[in-house]
């Protein structure tokens, strides 16, 4: 179900702020207090809300539209969620073995989409590929995701209202305690027309 209908730009300046996005890659694969601190600072700066960080995986609540969440995942949502208003899209998929379903995407992420969370979970995000979308680009990511190595690429995808847009996208590998990846963020940001 789409939210919007109209192009929306993610990031409040409209450009793809690469310093939010490295830092963002760097909090979502860091410990549980560096992921805290480096949130903090990033909202401080960029003046987003991260009062859910008072929350811990144990105690948050997931929204309705989100699976029941447990083991491995809990936090990993959890993180997300955290991130609801950060200037750039978070996405949590995995687990890889069922094709890297979507368990969470924050509230930039369905803006840019215009697609709702209950019709983005459960859902792989080449929900947002359409006719005029890469095949070079879509490649990389396959690549990356059979590789378990991260990578940033931009491609052409679609709005749920159909719209197309540039979408900068970054994967995040997460592995598990045995190195496996079985999670991924994805990280996304609108580019700008020129």
């Amino acid at each position: 179900m789409p939210l919007r209908s109209q192009p929306f730009c993610v990031d409040r300046q409209c450009a793809p702020r690469p310093d939010v996005r490295e830092t963002l890659r760097e909090a979502l694969t860091a410990d549980r207090e560096s992921f805290r601190q480096l949130v903090d600072r990033l909202a401080a700066k960029h003046g987003f809300d991260a009062g859910r960080l008072e929350t811990t995986p144990e105690t948050f609540d997931p929204p309705a539209a989100v699976c029941p969440v447990a083991g491995p995942d809990r936090p990993l949502v959890w993180r997300a969620w955290t991130l609801e208003e950060a200037p750039i899209g978070v996405v949590l998929a995995g687990a890889a073995y069922r094709d890297n379903p979507v368990l969470y995407a924050n509230q930039t992420t369905r803006q840019l989409t215009g697609y709702s969370l209950e019709a983005l979970t459960g859902q792989n995000l080449r929900v947002l590929q359409g006719p005029a979308t890469d095949d070079a680009a879509v490649a990389d990511l396959r690549e990356a995701l059979s590789t378990w190595n991260g990578v940033t690429v931009e491609l052409r995808n679609y709005r749920a209202d159909g719209t197309p847009f540039t979408n900068r996208v970054s994967l995040v590998p997460v592995p598990d305690d045995g190195g496996t990846v079985e999670h991924w963020f994805g990280l996304q940001a609108a580019v700008p027309r020129e």
